[in-house]
């Protein structure tokens, strides 16, 4: 990886959610969401300029993984790293949560 990816504690609490929630549908939809996570987060390692700004918040870039949830996060060029902010769903407040 050419970035370090970082994540927020909000972003730790919202995995942890979302695969809990995930859980109580499906069985198997807790580890398609994480390995989907997984994959998206190596790709921001490498290229994390690829996916777009945040429209509502041109700070922040992100990515949709896995049907509606939305990766936010920022890049710091200095430090060559990647925070990852929060994980949410796309029918959230997002606006507001930021």
């Amino acid at each position: 990886m050419n970035y370090s990816v970082i994540p927020s504690r909000f972003a730790k609490e919202d995995r942890k959610n979302i695969t809990n929630h995930l859980g109580q549908y499906s069985k198997t939809a807790p580890s398609k969401f994480n390995s989907e996570l997984r994959k998206y987060l190596e790709i921001l390692g490498e290229t994390p300029e690829i996916f777009s700004e945040y429209n509502s918040n041109p700070s922040y870039r992100h990515v949709v993984v896995y049907g509606s949830y939305v990766v936010l996060y920022t890049v710091d060029e200095s430090l060559k790293t990647v925070n990852v902010y929060r994980i949410l769903h796309g029918a959230q407040d997002i606006e507001n949560i930021l």
